[in-house]
């Protein structure tokens, strides 16, 4: 039995972390952003991107970041959104930008939860 609670609470702390660390902004807020031309970032490889890709979405992938977002997205004080598979990628990006200067950056966390926010937009 104690075996069990444990898992329960392993799972929900998981759960949490996952939501806090990897998801900045509610649906309604991101798709408000979306509906204005925020640009939303996959930072995934070109090879997941290419396999299945939400339609209003830029690549430039994780390790191409630092060399691609100044070109494509100059100005700093632009609002970026940005997403990967899991969420995992685009937190990191998230804090490469901010250490570039980038001032509104946020993660929408999953692949899922962005084409869901996207695609209601």
């Amino acid at each position: 039995m104690d075996i069990i609670i444990i898992l329960i609470i392993a799972l929900a702390a998981n759960y949490l972390i996952k939501i806090i660390l990897f998801q900045d902004l509610s649906v309604e807020k991101a798709r408000e952003l979306l509906k204005e031309g925020v640009p939303l970032v996959d930072v995934r490889t070109e090879t997941e991107y290419e396999s299945k890709k939400i339609r209003k979405a830029m690549n430039i992938p994780l390790y191409m970041l630092e060399q691609k977002v100044p070109e494509i997205l100059p100005d700093r004080n632009k609002t970026i959104l940005l997403h990967c598979r899991s969420g995992s990628r685009s937190f990191a990006a998230k804090r490469k930008l901010k250490g570039m200067g980038y001032a509104n950056v946020f993660n929408l966390g999953s692949f899922g939860r962005a084409k869901k926010i996207a695609d209601s937009v």
